[in-house]
């Protein structure tokens, strides 16, 4: 897909840096669990989770990653939500594994 514009004469001019959609730079892998909780989201906080998981994956090297105590797991903090993760930089990839409410996540987990 080109996101541009055609003119009557049919040139196509490329669209300007400001109209192009941002897109994560890291590869997200969404868990079977990550999803079924995300669906069921209303949509303003669907919106607000997606925007914070695609600035995790433009700054993945540099984002201030924050450990969960004595796990593996990393934690994103969206308002009242927390999406938990883990990452690799060097393949460029982060796993979403769980998300919840803050005061739920972390008993299910």
């Amino acid at each position: 897909m080109r996101l541009g514009v055609t003119s009557s004469k049919g040139a196509f001019a490329p669209a300007s840096r400001a109209e192009v959609p941002a897109v994560a730079s890291a590869l997200q892998v969404w868990s079977h669990v990550f999803c079924r909780h995300y669906d069921a989201l209303p949509p303003k906080v669907q919106a607000e989770i997606l925007a914070k998981i695609d600035d995790l994956g433009r700054r993945l090297g540099s984002f201030p990653h924050v450990r969960l105590v004595g796990r593996s797991e990393f934690k994103l903090r969206v308002g009242d939500w927390r999406v938990l993760y883990e990452f690799d930089v060097s393949s460029g990839r982060f796993y979403l594994l769980y998300l919840g409410n803050r005061r739920e996540i972390y008993k299910r987990v």
